[in-house]
């Protein structure tokens, strides 16, 4: 696996979206774009390995990066935000066009393999404005992707229940396969 990221270690890129990768002794890290001010893409494997080291919460209620994110004690780059949930860029985008929508109160959601009846109003009201927010930031009429990681095998990161909306370009398929 070493030789196959080595070889790819000095790649220029060719357009302003295009991955960067260098290798270093102990894994794969990513440079800003060498060719403009554009911040690098990351891929499935990147929120693979966080996948891989974050735990499921032992108890429900635990908080989370993004309980911290809603409390206002960590910053974001905000698009919207109503009395339900919070719509913010992603911090390591995947397409030109990737936020996230997240429930201000998950009430118990950490993942979505976790919903009860109870959960319906709520992840109605998430998609609805993952459509809302999606259209607004122009992607309606060539269409987006949502996504909803479930578990450490599904590459979830965060548990606390969210949807990532991705667009702006087009997406490969399968994904993540």
């Amino acid at each position: 696996m070493f030789r196959r990221l080595a070889a790819r270690a000095f790649l220029v890129p060719q357009h302003r979206f295009a991955r960067v990768q260098r290798v270093c002794v102990s894994k794969v890290w990513n440079p800003p774009c060498l060719g403009c001010q554009a911040t690098p893409l990351s891929t499935m494997s990147d929120e693979a390995a966080k996948a891989e080291e974050v735990e499921a919460p032992k108890v429900a209620d635990e908080v989370t990066l993004f309980d911290k994110i809603v409390a206002g004690d960590i910053p974001c780059d905000k698009i919207y935000e109503d009395d339900v949930c919070i719509a913010f860029n992603d911090i390591a985008p995947v397409a030109p066009t990737h936020f996230l929508v997240i429930p201000k109160n998950r009430d118990g959601l950490s993942q979505l393999s976790k919903a009860e009846e109870r959960h319906k109003e709520l992840l109605g009201h998430l998609m609805w404005a993952a459509s809302k927010i999606a259209n607004d930031q122009g992607l309606g009429e060539d269409g987006f992707r949502v996504v909803i990681n479930d578990g450490k095998q599904g590459c979830q990161s965060v548990y606390h229940l969210h949807i990532h909306v991705i667009g702006g370009k087009k997406l490969s398929w399968p994904p993540g396969v």
